[in-house]
C-alpha cells in the first residue's frame, strides 16, 4: 500500500489513543506533532513543486544511486516558507507553554528574509540533524534569537519536511522506487533512522524521516555498511512487545528501529512510533549502538 505524507488528522488521533493509553507522559510532544500536521494540512494545497525528469531519466538516475535533490534544486516559494515556519514555531509555542518566547521571533531572522531563504535551504540541503545544528552555531542563529541550535534545527526541518513530501508525492505519481536498493532517501539523500517489516510480506521498508519516502531494503543486510553476514546481524525488542525492534550491527555498531507490522497486526505511523519508541533509542545506546548519521557523520 502507498503511503502518503500528511497522513489524516482522523488517522492521527486514534494512533495518538491507541499510544497513551500505554504511556500518558507522551500527551504534551503528540499535542506538538498534531500542531505540526495541522499546518502542514493547511499549507498543502499552497505548495507547487516541479519535478523536470521524466521516468526514464528518474530509473537511470536511481541504477546510478544518485538521489533526486542531488540532481535537482528543489524551488521553494520564500514567502510560503517563511509562513509556514512563523505557524509552526507558534505552535510549538501554544502546544508547550514553556518553550522559549523568542521563538515567536524566529522567523524575523536574516536567513528567513524573502531574498535570503532559497539560498539558505540550499546550503542546509544535505545535512542532517547534527550537521544542521553546528551549521546554526557556526552562522551564529542560535546567539541572534538567543535559541538553542536544536529547537531552531527542528524547526527548519519540520517546515522544511512538508516541501520535500510535496516534492516525492510528485515523483511518485512518475514512477516508484522499486530500483532503489540503498540505505540514503533516493528523493532527498537522508539516512533513514526508522523502518517497517511489511505486513502482508514482511518485506523490510526503510522511510525517510524528512520526506516521508518508503522504499524496499533487504532483511539481512545491513543498510549503513553492507554487511550481510547474518551471524553479525541480530535484533532485540523489550519483553511483551515484539511487535518494537532494534536491528543492530555488529560490524559498524549502528542501529535501526523497526515496526513488525505483522506482528502489531496494522499499519503503523511511523513518524508516532518514531516518538512513542524513545525508550529504544537509550536502550540502544546503553548497549554501545548509535544512529546513523549522528556524530556529524556524512550522509552520501
Amino acid at each position: 500500500m502507498e503511503h502518503h505524507y500528511p497522513p489524516t488528522m482522523d488517522k492521527v488521533e486514534r494512533e495518538i489513543e491507541f499510544h497513551l493509553e500505554k504511556n500518558k507522559d507522551l500527551a504534551q510532544i503528540f499535542e506538538v506533532y498534531k500542531g505540526i500536521l495541522a499546518v502542514h494540512l493547511d499549507y498543502l494545497e499552497k505548495i507547487k513543486v516541479s519535478v523536470p525528469f521524466s521516468e526514464e531519466e528518474i530509473k537511470d538516475f536511481f541504477r546510478k544511486g544518485q538521489y533526486l535533490l542531488s540532481q535537482q534544486q528543489l524551488d521553494v516559494d520564500s514567502v510560503v516558507f517563511k509562513d509556514v515556519l512563523g505557524s509552526i514555531a507558534k505552535t510549538i509555542k501554544e502546544k508547550s507553554p514553556e518553550a522559549p518566547e523568542a521563538l515567536l521571533t524566529l522567523v524575523e531572522a536574516e536567513e528567513f528574509k524573502k531574498e535570503n531563504v532559497q539560498e539558505f535551504l540550499q546550503k542546509i540541503v544535505v545535512y542532517n540533524k547534527q550537521q544542521l545544528e553546528k551549521y546554526i552555531q557556526e552562522i551564529g542563529l542560535d546567539k541572534r534569537t538567543e535559541l538553542d541550535s536544536e529547537i531552531i534545527s527542528f524547526v527548519i526541518f519540520a517546515a522544511t519536511s512538508l516541501f520535500y513530501s510535496v516534492y516525492k508525492d510528485e515523483v511518485r505519481k512518475i514512477t516508484d522506487f522499486s530500483l532503489w536498493r540503498l540505505s540514503y532517501c533516493p528523493v532527498c539523500g537522508q539516512l533513514a533512522t526508522i523502518a517497517k517489516h511489511r505486513e502482508e510480506d514482511g518485506a523490510r521498508i526503510l522511510e525517510c524521516w524528512l520526506c516521508h519516502a518508503h522504499w524496499y531494503y533487504p532483511r539481512v543486510e545491513c543498510p549503513y555498511c553492507d554487511n550481510k553476514d547474518h551471524k553479525k546481524l541480530r535484533f532485540f525488542y523489550v519483553p511483551g512487545d515484539r511487535s518494537r525492534q532494534v536491528h543492530v550491527c555488529e560490524e559498524c555498531k549502528s542501529y535501526l528501529k523497526t515496526i513488525d507490522s505483522k506482528a502489531m497486526e496494522k499499519e503503523a505511523i511511523l513518524d508516532l512510533e518514531a516518538i512513542a519508541t524513545a525508550y529504544l533509542d537509550v536502550l540502544a545506546e546503553r548497549e554501545g549502538y548509535k544512529l546513523p548519521g549522528g556524530d556529524g557523520d556524512s550522509l552520501n
